[in-house]
């Protein structure tokens, strides 16, 4: 396993982890994750992480799919942790204090806008 499949690897599982915490889709975690850290163009980004939404993406996945933005193997790391991650994050959540979560969040989503205009 190559260490850019473990980063697709690892974004899955923050992606499926955040999914547990905050009830969030993983297009807010993997395509600034894939544009920020991986390099990866937007649009195949946007592509791979509607891949990941299935069943509720089934059809942006197959316009995707045909437009050629859909990485499979960045798919396919993803899926298999972020399952792992979203069933961890949902028993972990319930130890952190609402106000505490919402914050959090909160934060994140304010971050990656920034990063994502300035970038």
């Amino acid at each position: 396993m190559t260490s850019q499949t473990l980063l697709y690897a690892g974004i899955g599982l923050l992606a499926g982890m955040t999914a547990g915490w905050f009830g969030i889709g993983g297009g807010t975690i993997i395509v600034p994750a894939l544009i920020l850290l991986c390099g990866v163009p937007y649009h195949v980004a946007v592509g791979t992480s509607l891949a990941l939404i299935i069943p509720i993406s089934l059809a942006g996945t197959a316009a995707s799919w045909k437009l050629n933005t859909v990485d499979w193997k960045i798919a396919l790391a993803c899926a298999i942790t972020g399952m792992i991650g979203a069933v961890a994050g949902s028993f972990l959540i319930q130890k952190v204090p609402e106000m505490v979560a919402r914050r959090a969040f909160a934060l994140f989503l304010i971050y990656a806008s920034w990063r994502l205009w300035t970038k």
